[in-house]
């Protein structure tokens, strides 16, 4: 989750499949949308928390693209993104600006990295100026921002916009504090939020559920997540390009040998396996995108063979050694080995793809394609939510007060090539970015919190475009992955269904798993070992999360 106006692998990328390994195979947290995983940190909806409220006909926002600025390539109907080569010059300014009318407001928001208080912070003074308010904004880390959100919940002290996680209860909680927005900006309502409009319809399934819409996504493409590859690192192994071609398995575990030199102390890859290794052989075995439903029956990833497949074929690469040794006990150090060289291919987002590639061209950023493991082609990916995996809710008001929050979004979802645009994702020209001579932005060391990274939870725009910053051979290989990926991408069909026990008692079981796949990839124990925990969780979680998923999709 490569943040765009750093672009660089800030902790926010890195640490984001540690975080949602940790999280809990219900989704206790939706952090696990930075993740690349699909395996105990992913939530039954694919890491997006499903929202409450009663059944209904969904009536999901009107999409109408902005016209301001052309791309230099169309975006799609699958998802794949628009192409914008260059910033144009100069921005279009957006009308309406700064905002009037609105009050100050509070915020509840994730944010990872360290914040400048808003009274020291340049971008967050010129964002008060042109919402024409104050505002506070309370943050918590990806460590403790599931706690932050109970103990504010439970306060009844409730923010005026707040991400939302998976939590037990949830519709309940939904339904008492935050709005209900299906009929406020359903079908053409949005025309009245120009920027929220700009934002794809498959986005917003990410904020519903049964028909009912619970929020503001960040939009992005559903391509999951990338094997991307340090182009110079392959280089220097062996591996003239930056973008091998696989045609199976073996050539994988080909390719995982000629980048490892322990002797060396060179690694193909680190990061903990549960959360990045196992997904990306889940991908290459054709596993279900965490559920898949046959017959009407909603049937888990857990019992199927191909995960076991997986998981045997996950614990032979580690044990042939081409992980980072510490891969399991020190999976945070991932940031230091990637960026060290000491691993060459990191499985992350996939907008992290175009962040490294901008940043760090000297790294000549490439991309690995997952075969299927027998051969056949590229593996199908695992789609993930068209947005974020957090929602930013609306709190329960009357009428104006959500209007006036909902055009605090709209300018937080200004369309790329707006001035706009370039305050949230930027920051302050001269401050935290300058302009170069090919006239696209160069963000300034030393300076934090480039843009308000954490407000553009609530419909940011940035990781909805591909932008070359001038580098036109990058997007054009990105675009072309999505033109190819999405189309062929298989769909998690728990999306917008809620399952009470997959969120609340699933958590329970979330450690045991983790714990029983590390064993059995280190060689500790048999396979029999997972067998074993599939009964108990089928009896515990599965079994009736299956009836609750298939409940809920009938009450679509």
């Amino acid at each position: 989750m490569t943040n765009p106006t750093h672009g660089a692998l800030s902790r926010r990328s890195l640490l984001g499949g540690l975080a949602a390994a940790a999280a809990g195979a219900a989704g206790a947290t939706a952090l696990s949308a930075c993740s690349p995983g699909a395996t105990p940190g992913d939530s039954g909806n694919g890491g997006a928390p499903s929202g409450g409220g009663g059944g209904g006909g969904s009536n999901p926002p009107t999409y109408v693209p902005y016209e301001g600025v052309k791309p230099d390539k169309p975006g799609t109907a699958e998802g794949v993104t628009p192409v914008f080569y260059n910033l144009p010059n100069p921005t279009v300014p957006r009308e309406g600006f700064p905002l009037t009318g609105v009050k100050p407001w509070k915020a509840l928001m994730q944010a990872i990295d360290p914040q400048v208080p808003a009274a020291q912070n340049k971008a967050f003074e010129q964002f008060a100026t042109s919402i024409g308010t104050s505002f506070n904004v309370i943050y918590g880390t990806y460590v403790n921002y599931l706690e932050k959100f109970q103990v504010t919940m439970a306060s009844d002290d409730v923010p005026d916009m707040c991400m939302i996680v998976s939590v037990a209860q949830l519709p309940g909680l939904l339904n008492k504090y935050f709005t209900d927005l299906t009929d406020v900006l359903g079908g053409d309502n949005v025309k009245k939020y120009p920027g929220l409009a700009n934002i794809p319809t498959p986005a917003w399934k990410s904020a519903e559920v049964n028909g009912r819409l619970w929020g503001i996504p960040q939009p992005r493409p559903p391509a999951g997540s990338a094997l991307t590859a340090r182009g110079d690192i392959l280089a220097k192994r062996g591996v003239s390009d930056p973008n091998p071609k696989l045609s199976n398995g073996d050539d994988f575990m080909e390719l995982l040998k000629q980048l490892t030199n322990k002797d060396k102390n060179e690694f193909a890859m680190g990061a903990d396996p549960n959360g990045w290794l196992l997904p990306m052989m889940l991908t290459m075995f054709g596993a279900p995108n965490i559920w898949k439903v046959e017959g009407g029956k909603f049937i888990n990833q857990l019992e199927t063979e191909e995960y076991k497949e997986a998981l045997n074929q996950a614990g032979k690469i580690i044990q042939a050694g081409y992980l980072h040794p510490n891969s399991f006990s020190d999976p945070a150090s991932n940031s230091a080995w990637y960026t060290g060289g000491i691993t060459a291919l990191y499985y992350q987002s996939f907008i992290g793809w175009g962040g490294n590639a901008r940043s760090y061209p000297e790294w000549n950023v490439g991309n690995v394609e997952l075969p299927k493991w027998d051969g056949g082609g590229m593996a199908p990916i695992r789609k993930s939510v068209a947005a974020y995996g957090s929602y930013v809710a609306i709190k329960k008001s009357d009428a104006d007060r959500v209007d006036q929050l909902l055009r605090v979004c709209d300018y937080i979802a200004s369309p790329f090539g707006t001035k706009q645009y370039m305050e949230v994702s930027y920051g302050v020209e001269g401050y935290n970015y300058s302009i170069n001579d090919q006239g696209n932005p160069v963000s300034k060391a030393g300076t934090d919190n480039p843009g308000i990274v954490p407000m553009s939870y609530a419909g940011g725009n940035s990781g909805a475009i591909l932008f070359g910053q001038g580098v036109k051979e990058s997007v054009d290989a990105q675009y072309d992955y999505l033109s190819r990926a999405l189309p062929a991408g298989i769909d998690n069909p728990t999306i917008g269904l809620y399952s009470e026990t997959y969120t609340s008692k699933g958590a329970t079981l979330a450690k045991e798993q983790l714990d029983v796949q590390r064993s059995i990839m280190l060689g500790e124990k048999p396979m029999s070992a997972f067998d074993d925990f599939v009964k108990t969780w089928k009896s515990r979680v599965g079994d009736k999360s299956s009836e609750e998923y298939a409940e809920a999709a009938a009450q679509q």
